[in-house]
């Protein structure tokens, strides 16, 4: 039995989009792929999006077959996390010999891998401040014989930054029931937050088709836009959640449609 230490943050450096470090995960090297077991791997709203599009699937047929949901001890909230296989508990995602079978939609963990995205909010400043540490496993070779690159450098390779920029609008719906000071959602709440969030196409069904006074509130050019546009659609559907739940009504309406009473 291994006694290696545990995967951790090293927070000795805190990185910034110019800060440098050296790492490449390439088939040749003895690790490549172990970090796809065992792993509990938490997935975003626009990673389900990403997924369940490249797959062909809706949201519901994913979520269904390739998830796990629990709601959150500290939070309250639906958390969604991917269903590993097997007793080695692999990602379903990947092929033995071959490397991910979705990588081109690949989640936005394992984009930022081996960094990890620390993001801070504060009512003086708008916006996100974001900066990185990085992710030590006592396993990975990928710090041997590697390639430098600055922060910045990995984030555009990767194709990280619209996976940070849905995650920020998600943050935002969090930090609100953070303010709410709501410590649980009833039944109800919990199914609102999940359809607006992860299962977009149960959203779009609803708010778009169904017999939903919201919809013939909101101005018209923004029906337009997220019956046209999926990502965009995802965004209202989270800020949908965030005043719905959290703010006392919907995005149309304002508190004429609370449900926290």
């Amino acid at each position: 039995m291994s006694h290696e230490p545990e995967a951790y943050l090293d927070d000795s450096q805190m990185l910034t989009d110019e800060s440098t470090f050296c790492f490449s995960c390439t088939p040749e090297k003895k690790c490549f792929t172990r970090c796809c077991y065992d792993i509990n791997l938490v997935l975003m709203p626009y990673d389900i999006l990403m997924l369940k599009n490249h797959l062909g699937m809706n949201s519901g047929e994913f979520l269904k077959k390739y998830t796990s949901v629990h709601v959150g001890f500290g939070s309250g909230l639906p958390v969604v996390t991917l269903k590993m296989e097997g007793p080695y508990l692999k990602c379903p995602f990947l092929e033995e010999g071959k490397g991910c079978t979705v990588y081109d939609a690949r989640p936005g963990a394992c984009r930022t891998y081996p960094l990890a995205r620390m993001a801070k909010r504060s009512k003086e400043k708008e916006g996100v401040e974001e900066f990185y540490y990085i992710v030590r496993e006592p396993d990975c070779k990928g710090f041997k014989d590697c390639k430098e690159w600055t922060v910045k450098e990995w984030k555009e390779n990767e194709g990280i930054e619209p996976y940070n920029e849905m995650n920020d609008i998600f943050g935002e719906l969090l930090q609100a029931k953070t303010e709410s000071n709501i410590e649980h959602l009833t039944a109800d709440q919990i199914e609102i937050f999940y359809m607006g969030c992860y299962d977009i196409d149960s959203f779009r069904q609803s708010f778009l088709e169904g017999p939903t006074l919201e919809r013939y509130m909101e101005d018209p050019e923004v029906i337009e836009r997220i019956s046209k546009d999926e990502k965009e659609l995802l965004k209202y559907g989270m800020r949908w959640v965030k005043k719905k739940l959290f703010e006392g009504g919907c995005l149309a309406c304002g508190s004429a449609c609370s449900t926290n009473g």
